[in-house]
């Protein structure tokens, strides 16, 4: 049989169809999924050789149909959908980060068509439903649990209409949680996080804040005029102190991002936390001592005699912490 390929929205949209019709007639399926017969064949033949690793029974696209031959059936039907069970939809945080990366090629003609990836655009605004925010938003308001992916669309959308914004930030460098107001400038994509950048009302200084550390994010008002945006080399007066992790552990470097990071013959890893405060860097390696150590002498007898301090503290009896002034 002739090598076949099919668009993978067209993929995508076939499984779920037959899914949740069991077994249909070709003509029927090609009618309502708006293709020609020979086109919806072609998307199963491709699907019938997809799936989940392993590749084998239980883990492919299984198809049954009336014929010896997929190219004869009048009836088909999927009977395993290897988790393909429903049609794709964009949450908002993948939204943000689609949009935002493909706006970097606005206003460059040159690396593609500007009319198209405008329609991209609009068109993602409008399948992610930024076009009735302020319905969702009102709602969001009368709601106290923070939903991350509704945050990211109130995000999106202030952004690009010139909205200013409030919301709870926790700050990874002091281990704090704070309420900020916002007039937003920008959106960014860097490793796998989105970012806004933008002025921070009380402090009048332009700051980096990252989407996912963002929560009850409202809108509240008109961006304020915001002046020219300050170039940092991304250093700062960052320090570094360097540190390990067990070879056990190495899931963490998913959950925190080291400057960084030596894989030692081992296993162990030999990182860099970078900091500005050295209480947070204290606090940081006291919080996770069983994933991370320090390897400076100093600094690791430092965070054992914080360690011994508090287990005093808990062993001590009521009266002794009264005594002690705990």
């Amino acid at each position: 049989m002739s090598a076949r390929s099919v668009p993978l929205a067209t993929l995508l949209s076939v499984v779920p169809y037959f899914h949740t019709r069991g077994a249909v007639p070709v003509a029927d399926a090609a009618r309502d999924l708006g293709l020609t017969e020979t086109q919806l064949r072609a998307a199963l033949w491709q699907l019938w050789s997809c799936g989940l690793p392993g590749y084998g029974p239980g883990d492919l696209i299984d198809l049954a149909f009336s014929s010896e031959d997929l190219d004869d059936a009048d009836l088909v039907e999927v009977t395993f959908t290897a988790g393909i069970d429903r049609p794709v939809r964009l949450t908002a945080a993948e939204a943000v980060t689609l949009e935002t990366g493909l706006a970097v090629f606005l206003d460059q003609p040159e690396v593609i068509d500007q009319s198209a990836l405008r329609d991209l655009l609009a068109t993602l605004r409008t399948a992610t439903g930024a076009d009735d925010r302020g319905a969702e938003v009102a709602a969001r308001r009368e709601t106290p649990d923070s939903d991350p992916d509704a945050d990211a669309d109130v995000v999106r959308t202030a952004v690009h209409d010139g909205r200013a914004l409030r919301f709870v930030y926790h700050s990874a460098s002091s281990d704090t949680s704070t309420t900020r107001v916002v007039d937003p400038a920008r959106l960014s994509v860097a490793d796998g996080h989105s970012y806004v950048h933008g002025v921070d009302r009380e402090s009048g200084q332009w700051r980096t804040f990252r989407t996912d550390r963002m929560s009850g994010v409202e809108e509240v008002g008109p961006r304020r005029a915001l002046g020219p945006e300050p170039q940092d080399d991304g250093e700062g007066d960052i320090r570094l102190e360097s540190a390990r992790v067990p070879a056990a552990a190495a899931w963490f470097l998913d959950e925190f991002r080291f400057h960084s990071v030596i894989r030692r013959p081992d296993g162990d890893l030999d990182v860099e936390i970078a900091y500005h405060d050295r209480a947070w860097l204290l606090r940081f390696l006291l919080g996770h001592a069983d994933v991370v150590r320090a390897v400076e002498p100093g600094l690791a007898a430092e965070v054992a005699r914080r360690a011994a301090g508090g287990l005093e503290v808990y062993s001590a009896t009521p009266g002794d912490a009264t005594e002690t002034g705990v």
